[in-house]
């Protein structure tokens, strides 16, 4: 027995020895520092664009010319800085275009990222990731979590502290199969995130399939070059170390820190770190294959529109020349470089194409040949001209939607349409494209039906993958301009946007009188996985920020082979369209109503609140076509009545009715919390609690007996009940307004009767909502997807009153029997609905009544500054604050649905964040992320697998947001975990 023992014991540890070495195998281990140094984000001294010198640069002055008080374009910052051994005596050689990025980690499924961390800094800094999975001594994220001593040793390593990371990236974190093969993320400092990452310490992430064969040291198996770019306004007045550069000033004693001037002179729009094209070296090969990965990072100013000259790229297998980026969003897209030279890579946001956000990438043959690019097409020849011409922006002269006159008193449009005061009015210069017949510009073509709709745009031009474009272009207005296609290849002599590269280019700058031929080449056209035709621009880019609002752009259409007829319209398609969007925010904040099918007048509308106030709408006609019979997409009646029973009732509804989460984190004092402005009553602040109105669930018709919140339904906060239904049901909906004004309930996605119809207080309204299969899940769509429903009788002032709720809509048998908020879906174990908005109080039907209630005044003569409006924008998930929303607990290993929704206004740019958890997002394809962004109208569902016990952090990680309150945790149960007990309850929540 001993003998055999002992066999057994050595046999073990041989096992266990070869297994501990395979793990080892499998560790790319990394020695990483945190210094402090100064970063010129100029270091040329010159706007690398036009060869000025900043001085001299009325756009880069503002930013980068340092005086008595501008810190100029040194700054002092942390950063994350790789080393070869534990010594860290010797730095990793690192690319010079990474700027002041940390060194780019990569790992492949199945292996471990170490990181061991020293902070040379002098305070207390950490290290976080994003995409890959940890456990809660190695997250690097400082929150009240519930943990406490050595789980909280990474959330915060002291200076000259040092702290081993591990990270592994499990299969449940890999790209999927319809991913690119490696995902971009990111790492920053955690402690205090939006001060770190504008201090400096942040870098890429870099996770991917099995077989990539990564390394620092050679390509990888399947691209030949990796190019990561971080889209970033740095916003220095955040940073830890603003008072220490404030000295680089020539008179730091008079700086005023709130100037705001002084504040935007430190707003440095950025990639990588560098601005006005100082960015250096990128350099790539050409008809090699080129990952660019992209992070997006910052604050509401962060939308990003990454546009490459030259190339195009496929973005998740769509055909592309430009990536959207929003704060802590990342992108993954290839490019096979097709056209030599020094290129623009640019955010197009104008402001951001101002301030400097520029650089260059260089396509060189590297001694290849290059290969053939014949386009062996057609050739489609345009003549268009730059004319001046007067413009009215409402020519009938009232509101077609309301039926008023566009300057009636008090109106949203006599804002923009009136002239008393010295204001415009409606009717403007402007300079727009105009198409003629032939080159000689005397025969303008004429304006067909299908083309009535393009307003100020110029012409379609149209064109198939081999085509030649030839646009003969006549300057007739007063000053240069040009044309500058999205999506088409050209040589350097036909680029239109100026800037030193050694390359003369007429086409630029083609001046008055003067015209000049363009000729565009069409070598890259739709994906497979494209439709047939997909959208571009032209724009003049002579100056583009001015050109473009002046009037001068137009739409071009690029298609597969074949699309288009002879004469050059597309070939009449009926493509099964579903819900899905064929790339990530497609479409973001448009409201198109779906029932093509049913005759009628309909509205188009931009759903950000100030853009539709300000006259984003329009109509469009669905006329009965005789030669176009639809298949109907269900016979009979409804397979099922779903019955709700709805009220509007005025509640007093407490934004934050504990303070303790924000308390902790906010080093357990609330003097020190950004929060105060918010949520402290007294003086001019009303503080966390308003009047407000909001959708209740009731038993039956006689609405005495209100649902009890419990559960699933705890969470929901301000919104009204998740009412669900399948494809071919009818939800019948009994509404009641309990409130004291008239208000609806309408609902997006499905064909409802009665949603415009405003109730009054006291009356009981019945609505039917039909769910054809047009409102369902699309094929490649989640089996539910996720709507909203809310009062229109005042669209902006009921939203903001707080009456919105979510709508469910699944695939047939996907519903558990039952009703109301016990129905539940019989293919995921927990649902969630989050509503991520920033209650503009200010907008809110009940603003006096809380006047008067909170800060004993009267309204009449109250006289409200801007602080007071601050305070009562609420950014709030389900209308709570820091932390107060509660009931998001799941056990490991469940199905959650995560149903996402925005709404609101400008501001509300929001990028949803889940800590320690991926998820997948389907639109044409399944993809991975762990943030998605939201806008207002946009509503998603994402899919998670609950697998990593402990409470985890859920925040937006646009940087004002954060520190505004928009933010909680989700609690995920270990396996003998039976129940949770929230903090502010006794009630258990039993999984």
């Amino acid at each position: 027995m001993a003998p055999t023992l002992g066999l057994f014991v050595a046999s073990l540890l041989i096992l266990l020895a070869s297994g501990a070495e395979g793990r080892r195998s499998r560790e790319r281990v990394y020695y990483v520092g945190i210094i402090e140094d100064y970063w010129d984000y100029a270091p040329s001294g010159k706007n690398l664009l036009n060869g000025l010198d900043v001085e001299n640069d009325p756009h880069a002055s503002v930013f980068l010319q340092r005086g008595p008080h501008r810190i100029g374009s040194v700054y002092k910052k942390a950063m994350f800085r790789q080393y070869t051994d534990s010594t860290y005596s010797r730095k990793v050689p690192r690319p010079a275009w990474l700027g002041f990025l940390g060194p780019t980690l990569r790992a492949e499924v199945g292996e471990v990222i170490v990181v061991h961390l020293k902070n040379f800094a002098t305070r207390s800094y950490s290290m976080h990731p994003h995409g890959v999975f940890y456990t809660k001594d190695t997250e690097g994220a400082l929150y009240p979590d519930g943990t406490s001593k050595k789980l909280k040793e990474d959330d915060s390593v002291p200076p000259g502290g040092s702290y081993t990371y591990r990270w592994e990236v499990k299969p449940e974190f890999a790209p999927t199969d319809d991913d690119a093969n490696c995902l971009t993320w990111a790492y920053h400092s955690h402690v205090d995130a939006p001060r770190e990452v504008a201090s400096g310490l942040i870098g890429a992430l870099l996770t991917c399939k099995k077989g990539m064969n990564m390394c620092d040291c050679s390509p990888r198996m399947d691209v030949d070059q990796d190019v990561f770019l971080m889209f970033y306004v740095v916003d220095e007045n955040l940073s830890w170390y603003l008072e220490d550069n404030i000295q680089n000033c020539s008179d730091p004693a008079g700086v005023y820190r709130k100037d705001p001037d002084f504040e935007e002179s430190n707003k440095m729009h950025a990639i990588n770190g560098y601005m006005f094209g100082n960015l250096p070296g990128i350099k790539l090969c050409q008809d090699s294959t080129v990952a660019w990965h992209l992070v997006g990072m910052g604050n509401e100013v962060d939308i990003h529109s990454v546009f490459f000259h030259g190339n195009t790229l496929l973005d998740r297998g769509h055909r592309t020349d430009v990536l959207s980026l929003f704060p802590a969003t990342f992108a993954t897209a290839q490019m096979v470089p097709k056209a030599s030279g020094k290129w623009l890579v640019t955010c197009q946001v104008n402001d951001h194409l101002q301030a400097g956000m520029q650089a260059f990438y260089e396509v060189n043959a590297c001694g290849r040949k290059a290969a053939y690019t014949g386009v062996g097409g057609v050739v489609r020849n345009y003549y268009l001209a730059a004319e001046k011409v007067q413009w009215s922006y409402g020519p009938s002269g009232r509101d077609l939607i309301k039926n008023v006159s566009l300057t009636e008193t008090g109106s949203a449009s006599e804002v923009f349409f009136g002239r008393a005061g010295g204001g415009i009015g409606g009717d403007y210069l402007k300079v727009l494209y105009a198409e003629y017949t032939d080159d000689t510009f005397t025969v303008r073509k004429p304006s067909t039906p299908s083309s009535q709709h393009l307003g100020f745009l110029g012409p379609v031009l149209r064109a198939e993958e081999g085509d030649t474009l030839r646009v003969t272009f006549l300057n007739k207005a007063d000053r240069n301009y040009s044309i500058q296609p999205h999506g088409l290849h050209y040589d350097k002599h036909f680029q239109a946007v100026s800037y030193e590269d050694g390359v003369d280019k007429p086409g630029s700058h083609v001046g008055p009188g003067v015209n000049f031929t363009y000729s565009w080449q069409v070598l890259e056209g739709p994906s497979s996985s494209d439709s047939p035709c997909i959208p571009y621009l032209y724009f003049s880019a002579t100056d583009p920020a001015l050109d473009t609002n002046s009037g001068l752009v137009g739409p071009l259409l690029v298609c597969k082979k074949g699309a288009l007829t002879e004469s050059g319209t597309q070939v009449l398609l009926y493509y099964p369209f579903t819900h899905t969007l064929s790339q990530r925010n497609a479409g973001n904040n448009l409201f198109i109503p779906q029932f093509t099918c049913s005759e009628g007048l309909y509205e188009v509308s931009c759903r950000v609140t100030d853009h539709y106030s300000a006259g984003m709408r329009q109509r469009y006609r669905v006329n009965l076509c005789p030669q176009h019979k639809l298949k109907p997409t269900h016979s009979g009646g409804p397979t099922k009545i779903v019955q709700y029973f709805i009220s509007a009732e005025e509640v007093e509804w407490d934004y934050s009715p504990r303070r303790d989460w924000e308390k902790e984190n906010h080093n357990g004092t609330l003097k020190s919390s950004p929060g105060n402005i918010f949520l402290e009553r007294g003086g001019n602040r009303i503080g966390s609690r308003y009047k407000k109105a909001v959708y209740r669930e009731y038993t039956d018709d006689t609405f005495t007996v209100q649902e009890e919140r419990r559960g699933s339904q705890l969470h929901l906060g301000t919104m009204g009940p998740i009412i669900k239904a399948e494809v071919g049901e009818q939800i019948v909906i009994t509404f009641k307004n309990k409130a004291s004004r008239p208000y609806s309930i309408a609902p997006h996605g499905v064909k409802a009767s009665g949603a415009h119809v405003p109730v009054q207080p006291g009356h009981i309204l019945e609505l039917t909502w039909d769910v054809p299969q047009s409102s369902g899940p699309g094929v490649s769509d989640p089996n539910c997807i996720s709507y909203a429903y809310y009062s229109n009788v005042n669209f902006i002032k009921d939203l903001y009153s707080g009456l919105l709720g979510p709508l469910v809509i699944c695939r047939p048998g996907t519903l558990k029997r039952g009703h109301g908020p016990d129905r539940r879906r019989a293919d995921v174990e927990k649902e969630f609905a989050l509503l991520f908005m920033v209650y503009d109080e200010n907008q809110s039907w009940y603003m006096e009544d809380n006047i008067r209630t909170y800060l004993n005044a009267d309204p009449d003569t109250f006289n409200p500054d801007e602080d007071f409006n601050e305070s009562n924008l609420m950014h709030g998930i389900n209308g709570l604050l820091y932390g107060n929303l509660r009931g998001l607990v799941m056990r490991g290993g469940q199905k959650v649905d995560w149903y996402l929704l925005g709404m609101g206004n400008e501001v509300d740019l929001h990028t949803v964040h889940f800590h320690a958890e991926t998820f997948t997002y389907k639109t044409d394809r399944v993809h991975r992320a762990d943030v998605f962004d939201l806008f207002p109208g946009i509503f998603q569902t994402v899919e998670m697998v609950a697998g990593n016990p402990g409470t985890w952090f859920l925040h937006c990680h646009v940087t004002d947001h954060i520190r505004s309150g928009m933010e909680t945790t989700f609690t995920i149960l270990g396996v003998g975990d039976v129940s949770f007990k929230t903090r502010s309850t006794s009630i258990n929540i039993f999984l």
